[in-house]
């Protein structure tokens, strides 16, 4: 009889053993939905080509639209259907400056810029294309600034332009800052990337978190207005410091030349940076020797200015 109860007492407790292994094994994957795959490594695993059943970015309502006047027609695009387009599709590292300034690179895989925009029935008359966040923010781009030829720079931090090569705008669904390893991109919000003009042009204000909406205009974008230099051309005293400025200083480049050359992209930067991160590296121009400065002002959203000229003899 002891034994019996001995042996009872026994089975019970494994019995009961073996039902907590159990309930473990069967909460073990509470959170993660069934055929959700693993996010151990922290990256979006390949489209499926199939809706996953969710709304919004990573369902079958609509992640983009794009509309205005400078399309044939509106359209929207899922997040599945970005990710089907397998002609317009491209996985680009890019070379970035900004307004600290500082450098780095930034990879992407998405869909170019220009497929979805092929596919909207973009106008011969389109002029100025905006890109809008849920949250408000946007940035625009003329159709030239966003079709132009544009590039990745391999030895920025070397601030050399060797080994340069051409780089798409993309809509990017996977993405990552500070590395040119396109294996650590992780999925995120559609977000803007394009490439730079030359070593020192500023793009990160255009990479756009978020993009809900591509509006084409055909409405024209305007160009920047002119520098103003101070003081005013003409005689001074060796050692002068001309000031240049600009009335949305924080929204442009200024490039000067002191050679008598016409300035562009590849020329001195007077504002490296914004006056609201770093504006002691905004240093006006000392005039030790007559001196002709030509200024030209750059800037998503409008057409360069004119080229400004100021002449400086000494007294």
């Amino acid at each position: 009889m002891f034994l019996g109860n001995r042996q009872s007492r026994i089975l019970i407790m494994l019995t009961a053993v073996l039902l907590v292994i159990c309930l473990v094994m069967l909460t073990g994957c509470q959170g993660q939905k069934q055929g959700d795959p693993p996010a151990a490594a922290g990256r979006a695993t390949e489209s499926t080509g199939e809706p996953t059943g969710e709304t919004g970015e990573t369902g079958s309502e609509p992640a983009v639209t794009i509309t205005g006047d400078g399309v044939g027609h509106e359209v929207k695009f899922t997040l599945t259907e970005l990710k089907n387009m397998e002609e317009g599709s491209a996985a680009v590292c890019y070379s970035t400056v900004n307004n600290w300034p500082a450098k780095k690179f930034v990879v992407g895989k998405g869909v170019r810029v220009a497929y979805l925009l092929e596919k909207a029935g973009i106008k011969e008359n389109a002029q100025r294309i905006t890109f809008r966040a849920a949250d408000g923010y946007n940035a625009s781009l003329t159709r030239e600034q966003l079709t132009e030829k544009r590039f990745c720079f391999p030895g920025l931090l070397q601030g050399s332009s060797e080994g340069a090569w051409e780089v798409p705008a993309i809509l990017a669904w996977e993405y990552e800052e500070d590395t040119s390893d396109l294996s650590e991109a992780t999925s995120g919000k559609l977000r803007l990337l394009l490439g730079q003009k030359w070593l020192n042009d500023v793009v990160t204000a255009a990479f756009v978190k978020g993009v809900s909406t591509i509006e084409v205009s055909a409405a024209q974008p305007g160009r920047w207005s002119e520098v103003q230099a101070g003081p005013a051309p003409g005689k001074v005293k060796r050692g002068t410091e001309i000031a240049l400025s600009h009335p949305q200083q924080d929204l442009v480049k200024i490039y000067y030349t002191i050679d008598g050359s016409t300035p562009d992209e590849k020329s001195l930067v007077y504002n490296p940076s914004t006056t609201y991160f770093q504006p002691d590296l905004n240093k006006p121009i000392p005039v030790d020797k007559p001196v002709t400065i030509k200024t030209v002002v750059v800037g998503f959203g409008k057409h360069n200015s004119r080229v400004s000229t100021f002449k400086y003899d000494l007294e």
